[in-house]
Protein backbone atom coordinates (compact mmCIF):
# COMPACT_ATOMS: atom_id res chain seq x y z
CA UNK A 1 0.00 0.00 0.00
CA UNK A 2 1.27 3.36 -0.97
CA UNK A 3 1.34 5.93 2.04
CA UNK A 4 0.42 8.52 -0.27
CA UNK A 5 -2.59 7.74 -0.48
CA UNK A 6 -5.41 9.02 1.35
CA UNK A 7 -5.40 7.49 5.04
CA UNK A 8 -8.50 6.00 6.20
CA UNK A 9 -10.13 6.59 3.30
CA UNK A 10 -9.44 3.95 0.82
CA UNK A 11 -9.71 0.09 0.55
CA UNK A 12 -7.57 -2.14 -2.29
CA UNK A 13 -10.25 -4.99 -3.15
CA UNK A 14 -9.15 -8.55 -3.56
CA UNK A 15 -9.57 -7.84 -7.53
CA UNK A 16 -7.06 -5.08 -7.69
CA UNK A 17 -9.37 -2.29 -7.57
CA UNK A 18 -8.91 0.87 -5.44
CA UNK A 19 -11.89 2.24 -3.96
CA UNK A 20 -11.37 6.18 -2.20
CA UNK A 21 -14.05 7.16 -0.09
CA UNK A 22 -15.45 10.09 0.79
CA UNK A 23 -13.53 11.92 -2.29
CA UNK A 24 -12.13 15.22 -1.24
CA UNK A 25 -10.33 17.64 -3.68
CA UNK A 26 -7.15 17.21 -2.04
CA UNK A 27 -7.34 13.70 -3.42
CA UNK A 28 -6.95 14.67 -7.65
CA UNK A 29 -4.26 13.66 -9.02
CA UNK A 30 -2.04 10.52 -10.82
CA UNK A 31 -2.51 7.52 -9.10
CA UNK A 32 0.09 4.41 -10.10
CA UNK A 33 -1.12 0.45 -9.87
CA UNK A 34 1.96 -1.85 -10.09
CA UNK A 35 1.05 -5.72 -10.85
CA UNK A 36 4.15 -8.16 -10.51
CA UNK A 37 5.30 -12.03 -10.01
CA UNK A 38 7.53 -13.98 -10.21
CA UNK A 39 7.85 -13.57 -14.14
CA UNK A 40 7.99 -9.67 -13.96
CA UNK A 41 5.97 -6.72 -13.21
CA UNK A 42 3.79 -4.17 -15.50
CA UNK A 43 2.56 -0.62 -14.49
CA UNK A 44 -0.54 1.59 -15.26
CA UNK A 45 -1.48 4.83 -13.93
CA UNK A 46 -4.50 6.90 -14.05
CA UNK A 47 -5.36 10.70 -13.50
CA UNK A 48 -8.08 11.28 -11.10
CA UNK A 49 -9.91 15.14 -11.85
CA UNK A 50 -12.38 15.43 -8.90
CA UNK A 51 -15.00 17.77 -9.29
CA UNK A 52 -16.91 19.47 -6.84
CA UNK A 53 -18.91 22.11 -5.60
CA UNK A 54 -18.36 25.60 -5.09
CA UNK A 55 -16.87 27.92 -2.25
CA UNK A 56 -16.82 31.41 -1.91
CA UNK A 57 -14.28 34.09 0.02
CA UNK A 58 -14.65 37.59 -0.17
CA UNK A 59 -11.83 40.32 0.52
CA UNK A 60 -14.07 41.62 3.16
CA UNK A 61 -17.31 40.94 4.56
CA UNK A 62 -18.49 44.93 5.58
CA UNK A 63 -16.71 47.85 4.17
CA UNK A 64 -16.82 51.46 4.96
CA UNK A 65 -16.94 54.61 2.50
CA UNK A 66 -17.07 58.19 1.75
CA UNK A 67 -18.71 59.36 -0.40
CA UNK A 68 -17.15 59.60 -4.20
CA UNK A 69 -14.74 57.44 -3.52
CA UNK A 70 -14.36 54.02 -5.32
CA UNK A 71 -14.97 50.58 -4.18
CA UNK A 72 -14.21 47.73 -4.72
CA UNK A 73 -14.59 43.93 -3.48
CA UNK A 74 -13.29 40.60 -4.50
CA UNK A 75 -15.28 37.30 -4.39
CA UNK A 76 -12.69 34.41 -4.57
CA UNK A 77 -14.50 31.10 -6.37
CA UNK A 78 -13.20 27.45 -5.89
CA UNK A 79 -15.20 24.44 -7.63
CA UNK A 80 -14.53 22.06 -10.54
CA UNK A 81 -15.14 22.70 -12.75
CA UNK A 82 -15.25 26.24 -12.55
CA UNK A 83 -17.54 28.37 -11.15
CA UNK A 84 -19.31 30.85 -12.63
CA UNK A 85 -19.81 34.10 -10.66
CA UNK A 86 -22.21 36.97 -10.36
CA UNK A 87 -22.90 39.78 -8.26
CA UNK A 88 -26.46 40.87 -7.17
CA UNK A 89 -27.33 43.22 -4.68
CA UNK A 90 -29.94 42.50 -1.80
CA UNK A 91 -32.28 45.25 -2.38
CA UNK A 92 -32.36 47.03 -5.80
CA UNK A 93 -30.46 46.25 -8.89
CA UNK A 94 -26.48 46.66 -10.68
CA UNK A 95 -27.59 48.90 -12.64
CA UNK A 96 -25.61 51.72 -12.91
CA UNK A 97 -23.07 53.19 -15.19
CA UNK A 98 -20.53 53.34 -11.93
CA UNK A 99 -20.77 49.60 -11.22
CA UNK A 100 -18.60 46.72 -12.97
CA UNK A 101 -18.25 42.91 -12.28
CA UNK A 102 -14.85 41.81 -13.53
CA UNK A 103 -13.62 38.73 -12.95
CA UNK A 104 -14.92 38.03 -9.62
CA UNK A 105 -14.05 41.98 -8.26
CA UNK A 106 -17.15 44.05 -8.15
CA UNK A 107 -15.82 47.96 -8.56
CA UNK A 108 -17.98 50.96 -7.39
CA UNK A 109 -16.76 54.53 -9.35
CA UNK A 110 -17.72 57.14 -7.17
CA UNK A 111 -19.80 55.71 -4.83
CA UNK A 112 -23.14 57.41 -3.59
CA UNK A 113 -25.56 56.61 -0.04
CA UNK A 114 -28.05 54.59 -2.45
CA UNK A 115 -25.06 52.45 -3.70
CA UNK A 116 -25.01 51.36 0.17
CA UNK A 117 -26.24 48.19 0.93
CA UNK A 118 -25.81 43.71 1.12
CA UNK A 119 -23.74 43.01 -1.98
CA UNK A 120 -24.15 39.00 -2.90
CA UNK A 121 -21.56 36.75 -4.61
CA UNK A 122 -22.66 33.56 -6.45
CA UNK A 123 -20.61 31.15 -7.60
CA UNK A 124 -22.48 28.33 -9.26
CA UNK A 125 -21.16 24.45 -11.62
CA UNK A 126 -23.14 21.56 -12.61
CA UNK A 127 -22.69 20.46 -9.06
CA UNK A 128 -24.52 23.59 -7.01
CA UNK A 129 -23.77 26.90 -5.69
CA UNK A 130 -22.51 29.20 -3.17
CA UNK A 131 -22.93 32.51 -1.72
CA UNK A 132 -21.48 35.27 0.68
CA UNK A 133 -22.68 38.70 1.46
CA UNK A 134 -20.51 41.57 1.70
CA UNK A 135 -22.12 45.16 3.48
CA UNK A 136 -21.31 48.63 1.96
CA UNK A 137 -21.72 51.34 4.14
CA UNK A 138 -21.46 54.91 2.73
CA UNK A 139 -21.08 58.02 4.51
CA UNK A 140 -20.74 61.79 3.67
CA UNK A 141 -17.29 62.69 2.84
CA UNK A 142 -15.55 64.52 5.85
CA UNK A 143 -14.80 68.45 5.50
CA UNK A 144 -14.09 71.27 7.25
CA UNK A 145 -17.12 73.43 8.30
CA UNK A 146 -14.62 76.22 9.29
CA UNK A 147 -10.85 75.97 8.48
CA UNK A 148 -8.11 78.54 9.25
CA UNK A 149 -6.94 81.15 7.20
CA UNK A 150 -3.77 80.37 4.50
CA UNK A 151 -1.29 83.32 6.52
CA UNK A 152 -2.06 85.77 9.17
CA UNK A 153 0.28 88.40 10.83
CA UNK A 154 -0.62 88.75 14.20
CA UNK A 155 0.54 91.63 15.98
CA UNK A 156 3.54 90.83 18.98
CA UNK A 157 1.73 90.63 22.06
CA UNK A 158 -1.72 89.87 21.07
CA UNK A 159 -3.74 86.83 21.13
CA UNK A 160 -4.36 84.61 17.97
CA UNK A 161 -7.38 82.62 18.19
CA UNK A 162 -7.53 80.47 15.08
CA UNK A 163 -11.11 78.34 14.48
CA UNK A 164 -11.04 74.63 12.55
CA UNK A 165 -13.95 72.17 12.66
CA UNK A 166 -15.13 69.54 10.48
CA UNK A 167 -18.07 67.09 10.51
CA UNK A 168 -19.10 64.08 8.79
CA UNK A 169 -21.38 60.84 9.65
CA UNK A 170 -18.59 59.85 11.12
CA UNK A 171 -18.12 61.46 14.29
CA UNK A 172 -13.97 63.24 13.54
CA UNK A 173 -11.39 64.37 15.61
CA UNK A 174 -9.64 67.80 15.03
CA UNK A 175 -6.05 68.60 16.53
CA UNK A 176 -3.03 71.02 16.01
CA UNK A 177 0.48 70.95 15.27
CA UNK A 178 3.59 72.83 14.25
CA UNK A 179 5.38 71.79 11.47
CA UNK A 180 8.96 70.74 12.75
CA UNK A 181 7.56 70.68 16.19
CA UNK A 182 6.54 67.58 18.14
CA UNK A 183 4.60 69.99 20.36
CA UNK A 184 2.43 73.17 20.66
CA UNK A 185 4.08 75.98 22.67
CA UNK A 186 3.55 76.16 26.78
CA UNK A 187 1.38 79.67 25.89
CA UNK A 188 -0.79 77.61 23.36
CA UNK A 189 -3.85 75.47 23.82
CA UNK A 190 -6.88 74.03 21.91
CA UNK A 191 -10.10 74.51 22.98
CA UNK A 192 -13.09 71.42 22.85
CA UNK A 193 -14.27 73.18 19.37
CA UNK A 194 -11.20 72.98 17.62
CA UNK A 195 -9.73 76.64 17.84
CA UNK A 196 -6.39 77.11 18.38
CA UNK A 197 -5.64 79.67 20.99
CA UNK A 198 -1.82 81.60 21.15
CA UNK A 199 -1.50 83.50 23.50
CA UNK A 200 1.15 86.82 23.83
CA UNK A 201 2.20 86.25 20.40
CA UNK A 202 6.20 86.12 19.89
CA UNK A 203 8.45 86.14 17.45
CA UNK A 204 8.50 82.46 18.21
CA UNK A 205 5.42 81.83 17.56
CA UNK A 206 6.28 82.21 14.09
CA UNK A 207 5.94 79.20 11.42
CA UNK A 208 3.34 76.87 9.86
CA UNK A 209 0.85 75.34 11.60
CA UNK A 210 -1.81 72.52 10.51
CA UNK A 211 -5.14 71.37 11.39
CA UNK A 212 -5.90 67.98 10.44
CA UNK A 213 -9.45 66.34 11.35
CA UNK A 214 -9.98 62.55 11.09
CA UNK A 215 -12.55 59.86 11.15
CA UNK A 216 -12.40 56.19 10.66
CA UNK A 217 -12.09 56.28 7.11
CA UNK A 218 -9.66 59.02 6.42
CA UNK A 219 -7.83 62.54 7.56
CA UNK A 220 -7.79 65.77 6.02
CA UNK A 221 -5.62 68.68 6.89
CA UNK A 222 -5.44 72.70 6.30
CA UNK A 223 -2.44 75.16 6.98
CA UNK A 224 -2.03 78.36 8.15
CA UNK A 225 1.55 80.44 7.82
CA UNK A 226 1.69 82.81 10.97
CA UNK A 227 3.91 85.74 10.92
CA UNK A 228 4.17 88.81 13.42
CA UNK A 229 4.35 92.10 13.49
CA UNK A 230 4.84 94.99 16.00
CA UNK A 231 2.20 97.32 16.43
CA UNK A 232 2.18 100.42 14.53
CA UNK A 233 0.70 102.96 17.06
CA UNK A 234 -0.89 102.52 20.35
CA UNK A 235 -4.78 102.57 18.82
CA UNK A 236 -3.61 99.31 17.05
CA UNK A 237 -1.84 98.09 20.08
CA UNK A 238 -5.70 99.10 21.95
CA UNK A 239 -7.81 97.46 19.40
CA UNK A 240 -5.71 94.17 19.10
CA UNK A 241 -3.23 93.79 21.95
CA UNK A 242 -4.31 95.64 25.56
CA UNK A 243 -5.97 98.21 26.95
CA UNK A 244 -3.66 99.08 29.67
CA UNK A 245 -1.69 102.14 29.65
CA UNK A 246 1.64 101.71 30.02
CA UNK A 247 5.41 101.76 27.91
CA UNK A 248 5.14 99.48 24.68
CA UNK A 249 7.55 99.02 21.57
CA UNK A 250 5.66 100.20 17.84
CA UNK A 251 6.76 100.20 14.63
CA UNK A 252 4.82 102.67 12.39
CA UNK A 253 6.64 101.65 9.12
CA UNK A 254 6.91 98.33 9.58
CA UNK A 255 9.79 95.39 9.38
CA UNK A 256 12.81 96.38 7.04
CA UNK A 257 11.84 100.42 7.76
CA UNK A 258 13.16 102.61 10.56
CA UNK A 259 13.94 100.87 13.87
CA UNK A 260 11.05 100.37 16.63
CA UNK A 261 10.81 102.73 19.43
CA UNK A 262 9.55 102.82 22.81
CA UNK A 263 6.71 105.01 23.54
CA UNK A 264 4.18 105.82 26.28
CA UNK A 265 0.19 104.57 25.96
CA UNK A 266 -2.82 106.76 27.27
CA UNK A 267 -5.45 104.17 26.70
CA UNK A 268 -7.93 106.22 28.43
CA UNK A 269 -7.64 109.60 26.76
CA UNK A 270 -9.39 110.64 23.56
CA UNK A 271 -12.75 108.29 24.20
CA UNK A 272 -10.05 105.56 25.33
CA UNK A 273 -9.12 104.67 21.57
CA UNK A 274 -5.52 104.58 23.04
CA UNK A 275 -3.09 107.51 22.60
CA UNK A 276 0.61 107.16 21.34
CA UNK A 277 2.51 109.96 23.83
CA UNK A 278 6.05 111.62 23.12
CA UNK A 279 7.51 113.20 25.50
CA UNK A 280 10.97 115.69 24.46
CA UNK A 281 13.12 118.06 26.35
CA UNK A 282 11.61 121.04 26.58
CA UNK A 283 7.99 120.79 28.63
CA UNK A 284 8.72 122.96 31.38
CA UNK A 285 7.48 126.25 31.18
CA UNK A 286 10.02 128.46 29.87
CA UNK A 287 11.60 132.10 30.47
CA UNK A 288 12.72 134.07 27.53
CA UNK A 289 14.00 137.48 28.11
CA UNK A 290 16.59 139.56 25.99
CA UNK A 291 16.03 138.69 22.46
CA UNK A 292 14.87 141.37 20.43
CA UNK A 293 15.37 140.75 16.77
CA UNK A 294 12.63 138.27 15.18
CA UNK A 295 13.60 134.55 16.07
CA UNK A 296 16.82 135.49 18.25
CA UNK A 297 16.04 132.93 21.05
CA UNK A 298 15.53 129.43 19.56
CA UNK A 299 15.45 126.27 20.94
CA UNK A 300 15.40 122.57 19.53
CA UNK A 301 13.11 119.93 20.44
CA UNK A 302 14.55 116.49 21.25
CA UNK A 303 12.37 114.26 21.36
CA UNK A 304 12.43 110.63 23.65
CA UNK A 305 13.13 107.67 21.90
CA UNK A 306 12.76 108.43 18.59
CA UNK A 307 13.87 110.85 15.35
CA UNK A 308 12.29 113.01 13.84
CA UNK A 309 11.72 110.29 10.74
CA UNK A 310 10.02 107.67 13.15
CA UNK A 311 7.72 110.06 14.21
CA UNK A 312 6.65 111.17 10.79
CA UNK A 313 6.32 107.60 10.40
CA UNK A 314 3.75 107.53 13.19
CA UNK A 315 1.54 110.72 12.12
CA UNK A 316 1.13 109.19 8.83
CA UNK A 317 -0.57 105.71 10.52
CA UNK A 318 -2.19 107.93 12.91
CA UNK A 319 -5.91 109.37 12.26
CA UNK A 320 -5.23 112.44 13.85
CA UNK A 321 -2.02 114.02 16.10
CA UNK A 322 -2.03 117.29 18.30
CA UNK A 323 0.69 118.98 20.09
CA UNK A 324 -0.21 122.30 22.82
CA UNK A 325 1.58 125.25 22.54
CA UNK A 326 1.36 128.45 24.86
CA UNK A 327 3.07 131.75 24.76
CA UNK A 328 2.59 133.78 27.58
CA UNK A 329 3.40 137.58 26.73
CA UNK A 330 4.31 140.74 28.53
CA UNK A 331 4.89 143.39 25.79
CA UNK A 332 6.28 140.83 23.25
CA UNK A 333 4.02 139.95 19.96
CA UNK A 334 3.84 137.45 17.04
CA UNK A 335 3.17 140.32 14.64
CA UNK A 336 0.76 137.29 12.31
CA UNK A 337 1.70 137.52 9.51
CA UNK A 338 3.60 140.14 8.45
CA UNK A 339 7.56 140.26 9.75
CA UNK A 340 6.54 137.59 12.97
CA UNK A 341 8.78 137.72 15.57
CA UNK A 342 8.23 135.07 17.04
CA UNK A 343 6.78 131.41 15.21
CA UNK A 344 7.78 127.82 15.29
CA UNK A 345 9.63 125.12 12.80
CA UNK A 346 7.94 122.15 11.81
CA UNK A 347 9.65 118.60 11.36
CA UNK A 348 10.40 119.53 7.47
CA UNK A 349 12.52 122.82 9.02
CA UNK A 350 9.50 124.98 7.59
CA UNK A 351 8.59 128.32 9.15
CA UNK A 352 5.32 128.22 10.43
CA UNK A 353 3.67 131.61 11.34
CA UNK A 354 0.43 130.62 12.83
CA UNK A 355 -0.12 129.65 16.17
CA UNK A 356 -1.92 126.84 18.46
CA UNK A 357 -5.62 126.52 18.27
CA UNK A 358 -5.79 128.46 14.72
CA UNK A 359 -6.12 127.11 10.78
CA UNK A 360 -3.34 125.59 9.23
CA UNK A 361 -1.75 128.44 7.62
CA UNK A 362 -4.01 131.07 8.60
CA UNK A 363 -1.71 133.49 10.18
CA UNK A 364 -3.20 133.82 13.38
CA UNK A 365 -3.95 132.54 16.61
CA UNK A 366 -6.94 130.94 18.42
CA UNK A 367 -8.60 134.49 19.33
CA UNK A 368 -7.99 135.43 15.45
CA UNK A 369 -10.17 132.27 14.43
CA UNK A 370 -13.46 133.82 16.25
CA UNK A 371 -12.42 137.56 16.73
CA UNK A 372 -11.73 137.61 20.56
CA UNK A 373 -8.57 138.88 20.86
CA UNK A 374 -8.11 141.57 23.20
CA UNK A 375 -7.35 144.00 20.26
CA UNK A 376 -9.97 143.47 17.80
CA UNK A 377 -8.21 145.02 15.23
CA UNK A 378 -5.06 142.02 15.32
CA UNK A 379 -5.51 138.27 15.26
CA UNK A 380 -3.13 137.22 18.33
CA UNK A 381 -3.79 138.47 22.14
CA UNK A 382 0.15 139.59 22.19
CA UNK A 383 -0.45 141.82 19.47
CA UNK A 384 -1.89 144.16 21.77
CA UNK A 385 1.45 144.60 23.24
CA UNK A 386 0.08 146.51 25.96
CA UNK A 387 2.80 145.05 28.83
CA UNK A 388 -0.27 143.51 30.47
CA UNK A 389 0.13 139.55 30.48
CA UNK A 390 -1.58 137.68 28.22
CA UNK A 391 -1.82 134.64 26.77
CA UNK A 392 -2.03 132.71 23.38
CA UNK A 393 -2.73 129.21 23.63
CA UNK A 394 -4.11 126.19 21.89
CA UNK A 395 -3.97 122.48 20.04
CA UNK A 396 -1.21 122.37 16.75
CA UNK A 397 -3.27 119.86 14.67
CA UNK A 398 -1.91 119.05 10.86
CA UNK A 399 -0.16 115.92 11.50
CA UNK A 400 1.62 116.16 7.86
CA UNK A 401 3.93 119.20 9.86
CA UNK A 402 4.12 117.88 13.25
CA UNK A 403 5.97 117.13 15.56
CA UNK A 404 7.63 120.65 16.27
CA UNK A 405 11.25 121.00 15.83
CA UNK A 406 12.09 124.32 16.90
CA UNK A 407 10.64 127.49 18.50
CA UNK A 408 11.55 130.83 17.34
CA UNK A 409 10.68 133.98 19.88
CA UNK A 410 11.92 137.48 19.51
CA UNK A 411 10.49 141.00 21.07
CA UNK A 412 11.74 140.37 24.64
CA UNK A 413 14.71 142.76 24.35
CA UNK A 414 13.53 146.19 25.56
CA UNK A 415 12.36 146.97 29.25
CA UNK A 416 9.43 145.28 29.89
CA UNK A 417 9.25 143.05 27.51
CA UNK A 418 9.57 139.30 28.43
CA UNK A 419 7.41 135.55 27.83
CA UNK A 420 7.08 132.44 29.23
CA UNK A 421 6.86 129.70 26.60
CA UNK A 422 5.40 126.03 27.16
CA UNK A 423 5.20 123.05 24.26
CA UNK A 424 3.15 120.01 25.21
CA UNK A 425 3.50 116.22 24.33
CA UNK A 426 3.25 114.90 20.69
CA UNK A 427 -0.02 112.84 20.69
CA UNK A 428 -1.20 110.50 18.03
CA UNK A 429 -4.14 108.72 17.74
CA UNK A 430 -6.43 106.80 15.78
CA UNK A 431 -5.80 104.49 12.96
CA UNK A 432 -5.62 106.51 9.38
Amino acid sequence: MDARLPVGRHVVESSGALMLKDVKPGDEGVYNCRVENFLGSVNASLNVTVQFGPHVSLSSKRLMAEETQNVSIACNATGRPSPLITWSKLVGSLAKDGIKAQGGTLKINNVTRKEGGIYICKAENILGSATDTAQLMVFSPLRFTVRPPQEVTPFIGSTLRLSCSAESDLSPTTYWRKEGKSSLSLNSNVLLNGTLVLQTIKKTHEGSYVCKASNALTTIEAKVKINSQIATSCSVIKKYVSSVSGNYVIDPDGEGGLAPFSVFCDMTNKSGVGATVISHDSESRTHVKGYERPGSYSRDIHYTGANLSQLANLTRVSLQCEQFIKYECHGSIFWFPHQADSWWVSRDSEKMTYWGGASPGSGKCACGMNNSCADPSTVCNCDKNDLVWREDSGLLTDKSKLPVKQLRFGDTGHGGEESYYTLGKLKCFGIA
